[in-house]
C-alpha cells in the first residue's frame, strides 16, 4: 500500500510540470472577484449546513445511517490511503513552486495564505469535533463531525484552485477529483458520516476563501 502511494505522489508530481507554463506568474492572474469570493462563501456554507441536517436532522440523517449500513454490509477492506492522499493537493503548489511554476503568488505569500487557511479551518474544525462530539460510525471516538481528512484535503484543492485554476482548469479538476476521492475513503472505511464529509469540505473551502479575501 504505502508503495502504491508513493507511485502515485511521484507520478503527480512529475507530470504536472509539463502542463504547466513557466511564465504564468502571480502578475498575469487576477485575484478572484468579489462575486466569485461570495458564490464560493456561500456554496461551502451550503455544505457545511447540509453536513449538520445529515447528523442531526432525523430524514436526512437516516439516509446517512442507510449508507454506513451498507458499508458495513459488504466489510470492505480498509484501505488506508486516504491518510496520505488528504496531503497531496496541499503539497501541491508548494512543490510546483519550488520547481519554478508560480501560481499568483510567489512562495512566500503562498505560505501565508496556506497557512491562513489551515489555522482557520482548524480552530473552527476542532470547535465543531469537540462541541457536537458525533460519535463516529465505527464507534471508536465522539469527534466525527466534520472531517479532519476531507478539510485538509479541500484546502489544498481550493488553494491549487485559485493560484493555478484559471489558466490550467485541469489541475483544479484534478485537485477536486482528489479531495473528493478522500472523502469518499472516509465514508468507505466506516471512519466518518456522510455529512462529515460534506461539512469537512465546505469548512475547508470557505476557510480557504475568507483568507484569500482577506489577504489576497
Amino acid at each position: 500500500m504505502k508503495r502504491s502511494v508513493f507511485l502515485v505522489f511521484s507520478f503527480y508530481f512529475l507530470v504536472s510540470p509539463f502542463f504547466l507554463r513557466a511564465q504564468d506568474t502571480c502578475d498575469v492572474i487576477p485575484p478572484a472577484s468579489l462575486g466569485e469570493n461570495i458564490t464560493m462563501s456561500a456554496t461551502s456554507t451550503g455544505l457545511i449546513g447540509l453536513g449538520l441536517l445529515a447528523a442531526y436532522q432525523p430524514d436526512v440523517n437516516s439516509w446517512a445511517v442507510a449508507l454506513r449500513d451498507e458499508v458495513t454490509f459488504y466489510d470492505p477492506p480498509r484501505l488506508e490511503f486516504d491518510n496520505y492522499l488528504q496531503y497531496l493537493p496541499a503539497v501541491t503548489p508548494v512543490v510546483l513552486n519550488l520547481c519554478g511554476f508560480e501560481g499568483r503568488h510567489d512562495m512566500k505569500k503562498l505560505l501565508l495564505l496556506e497557512g491562513g487557511s489551515y489555522l482557520l479551518g482548524s480552530g473552527w474544525l476542532n470547535a465543531f469535533k469537540y462541541g457536537f462530539a458525533l460519535k463516529r460510525p465505527d464507534y471508536s471516538s465522539n469527534n466525527s463531525f466534520p472531517s479532519g481528512h476531507t478539510f485538509t484535503a479541500f484546502v489544498g484543492a481550493e488553494i491549487i484552485r485559485r493560484e493555478y485554476g484559471k489558466e490550467h482548469p485541469w489541475l483544479a479538476v484534478a485537485a477536486y477529483s482528489v479531495a473528493t476521492l478522500v472523502g469518499i475513503m472516509r465514508v468507505y472505511n466506516n471512519r466518518h458520516w456522510a455529512g462529515d464529509v460534506l461539512a469537512g469540505a465546505g469548512l475547508g473551502i470557505l476557510s480557504t476563501s475568507l483568507v484569500y479575501w482577506v489577504l489576497d
